[in-house]
Parts: C-alpha cells; sequence; structure tokens
C-alpha cells in the first residue's frame, strides 16, 4: 500500500511540472520584452532611406559669372533646301502613257518631255475651241474655249496647232518647267513616299507644258511629307494630283547635331565654320539660320540648319559635314567641378538652407541642370541663383557627415 501511494505521488508531480513549463512557454510566445522592441526599432530606422539634408562645417563656395565664349564642335550632313522644291501637279486628270522620267534623282532641264498623258477632258476641251472657232472664228467664244486649255498648261503654240490641224489630240505630252533634280518628297529629312518611276514605250502627238509650280517660302520641318504617290506607266492621275518635285539644289541646307549641353548658348546668327568630306579644302563661312524646336527622334541632341551656297553642284545630298559654330559671349554661373554630386542621370549640389546652433552648416540636396565644363569648373544653367552657396567637395559629405533627422 505505501509502495502504491508513493507511484501516485510522482506521477503527480512530473503531470504539474509538464503542464507549468507549457504555460511558461505559451507566456513566453507572446510576451513583449522592452529590449527586443528597442532592436527591432532600431533596425526599422537604420532600413530608411537616408535625408536630404546634412550638417557640415566644410567650406562654401558661390556660383562665379563667367563670359562663356567657347567654340562648340557639331557634325551633320547636307539635306535639301525645301524652299527650292518646286511642286509638279497633274492640271488635269488622265491615265499615263509612258514615263521618260526613269528614277529619282534624275536631272532634268526646263523644256524636257516628263510624260504623255491621255485624257478625255482635255479632248472635250479641245473639241469646244475647235466648235468655237467654226463657228464665231473672230468673237469671245474661241477667247473663252483657249482660256480654259491655258489654264490646264496648254501653250499659245498648242492651242494654235489644234486650230491649224483642226483635229484634237488624245494625249498630251507634258513638258518641266524648271531646271533640277527629280525628288518625290520636297524634304530628305524623310523618307520619300513616290516610289521610282518606270518607262514603256509610247507616243506623242502634241507639244506643251503642264507642270504647275510652286515654291515653299519658309523652312519646312522634319515632318513634311509628299503628297504624291507611286506613278508608273498606266497608272490614273487625278487633278491637283503632285507627281514628284523638282530641285535645283543650287542652294542646301546644312543640319547639325548639337549636344544638348550647348542649346542655351547657340543662337540665329552666330557664325558657324563648315567643312566638307567631299571638299575639305574649301571650308564655308555662314551663320546659323535655324535652330529646330524639338529633338531629333529617339536622341538628345538639338538640329541646326545653316545655310550653303552649292552652284556649281559639289555639295551632295546626305553627304557628311563637319562644323565649328562660334557662340555670342554671354555671362553664365560657374562652380567648381568638385561641387558637383552625380546621381545616376541627374546632378545635383549641397546647398546652404540655415545653420545650427554652434553655427555648422545644414547643407540641403539641389538638382541642377549643367552646361559645359572648362578648365575645372562646371557651367550651371538653372537650379542656383548668382548669391547661393553650396558645398565645395560635394562627394565628400556622402560618406563622412552625419544626417539631419527630418522635421
Amino acid at each position: 500500500m505505501g509502495r502504491i501511494n508513493l507511484y501516485i505521488i510522482i506521477g503527480l508531480s512530473l503531470l504539474f511540472s509538464r503542464c507549468g513549463k507549457e504555460s511558461y512557454d505559451e507566456h513566453s510566445k507572446h510576451a513583449t520584452h522592452p529590449q527586443d522592441e528597442a532592436s527591432q526599432k532600431a533596425l526599422s530606422i537604420s532600413a530608411e532611406p537616408t535625408n536630404r539634408k546634412v550638417i557640415s562645417s566644410q567650406a562654401l563656395v558661390k556660383p562665379v559669372a563667367q563670359l562663356q565664349s567657347g567654340p562648340v564642335n557639331a557634325y551633320g550632313f547636307i539635306s535639301l533646301d525645301e524652299r527650292r522644291s518646286n511642286q509638279v501637279s497633274a492640271r488635269i486628270g488622265g491615265r499615263i502613257e509612258k514615263l521618260y522620267v526613269k528614277y529619282e534623282n534624275q536631272l532634268v532641264r526646263k523644256g524636257d518631255k516628263i510624260l504623255d498623258l491621255y485624257s478625255p477632258d482635255l479632248n472635250t476641251y479641245q473639241e469646244e475651241l475647235l466648235y468655237a472657232h467654226k463657228v464665231d472664228p473672230e468673237g469671245e467664244l474661241p477667247k473663252q474655249a483657249a482660256h480654259k486649255l491655258k489654264l490646264l498648261g496648254i501653250t499659245d503654240g498648242q492651242i494654235k496647232q489644234i486650230i491649224e490641224s483642226g483635229k484634237a489630240s488624245l494625249t498630251l505630252s507634258i513638258y518641266s518647267v524648271y531646271d533640277g533634280y527629280i525628288f518625290y518628297s520636297p524634304s530628305t529629312q524623310i523618307s520619300p513616299t513616290g516610289s521610282a518611276m518606270a518607262s514603256s514605250s509610247g507616243g506623242s502627238k502634241m507639244g506643251g507644258g503642264m507642270g504647275s509650280g510652286s515654291q515653299q517660302k519658309q523652312p519646312a520641318l522634319s515632318s513634311m511629307t509628299s503628297t504624291s504617290g507611286p506613278i508608273r506607266e498606266g497608272a490614273y492621275v487625278s487633278s491637283g494630283q503632285t507627281l514628284f518635285w523638282i530641285n535645283d539644289l543650287r542652294e542646301v541646307w546644312g543640319i547639325l547635331s548639337v549636344d544638348n549641353l550647348h542649346q542655351d548658348e547657340i543662337a540665329v546668327y552666330d557664325s558657324v565654320t563648315l567643312v566638307s568630306e567631299l571638299i575639305p579644302d574649301k571650308p564655308f563661312e555662314t551663320v546659323v539660320q535655324y535652330i529646330e524646336p524639338q529633338y531629333a527622334t529617339g536622341q538628345k541632341f538639338i538640329q541646326v540648319r545653316a545655310y550653303l551656297p552649292n552652284a556649281d553642284r559639289n555639295l551632295r545630298i546626305n553627304s557628311l559635314l563637319e562644323a565649328t559654330i562660334r557662340p555670342k559671349a554671354k555671362a553664365s554661373l560657374t562652380l567648381p567641378a568638385t561641387s558637383i554630386l552625380y546621381l545616376g542621370g541627374r546632378q545635383a549640389v549641397w546647398k546652404k538652407v540655415g545653420q545650427t546652433e554652434e553655427g555648422t552648416h545644414i547643407l540641403e540636396i539641389r538638382f541642377v541642370r549643367l552646361g559645359p565644363v572648362s578648365q575645372g569648373r562646371v557651367t550651371v544653367l538653372n537650379g542656383l541663383e548668382a548669391d547661393d552657396e553650396v558645398a565645395r567637395d560635394a562627394g565628400y559629405l556622402m560618406d563622412r557627415e552625419s544626417l539631419v533627422k527630418p522635421e
């Protein structure tokens, strides 16, 4: 009996001991310890992003105004002067019987035959002329009928030939009214919308001129497009449809690509020296005529245009150029190169915004836009004023100084 009581006592002791341990473990699991909270808070603070302000006793510098007048180098190419591109359009609808212009860039002279056009409408106007001349040769009707034909590009010589022959012709030969080269777009800044003209056989029964020209007086932007589509033998053209353009290339554009760092320096009428790869021993002296208001597609440079004479046509379209632009001297703010902090694709300085009670500077990050670098100094285009103060050694503050807590 005594032995049994002993076993019962031992069993109860083990049971109470186990329950106490489980209760303690459960309590420990949910308990909050001040020391652990402090550690977690410290870890959280250290993971926060750094502030934009620092305190430092580092020497400060002010921007210095300096005259910037150094040359700007650029590269480019020769392009059409769109103002000299003369539009050749069909003055009457019809079918192209024969093409005499076989490819783009082909040279044509004034008076060269371009194409033969079959036009029933033209035949109708000729019949009106013949009938009016028959019934009232000295009256107003023949004059009115002749005027209609002149509006279609028919010359006085052609009208006289129609009257003398007494027959209307169904085919009209179109002649060039300009000297120059054939283009399917008025500008080489874009891909031509027209295709090369084909050629085949055919006949002409009447000579005359039908090209209508319109010269563009303003510089066209690179978005200009041609209204003409592919023309070929057998194709129909409508009245007013652009067939192609003729440009004599006696004056051309030099299109220059300038780094955007210099976009605030260059102005219209700044002097330019251009050297062509085709005639490197003959530099051209000219001026900036036009600065395009947008970047080239997918690029970070501006396009500058300079006008070039090309009477002997030695400058060929798309040939390369080297240029030296000489901007007029301008006063610009500059800083030592060491004051600039480069943060990826952006630039910044540590600008003084206040001071502590002990007299230590409080500096804050300010982003700036920079220009060219010369003799250890950087041009500041915007982001600072002349009386601002900034840290002399910006990179030093990233590693050595204390961060000011956010307010």
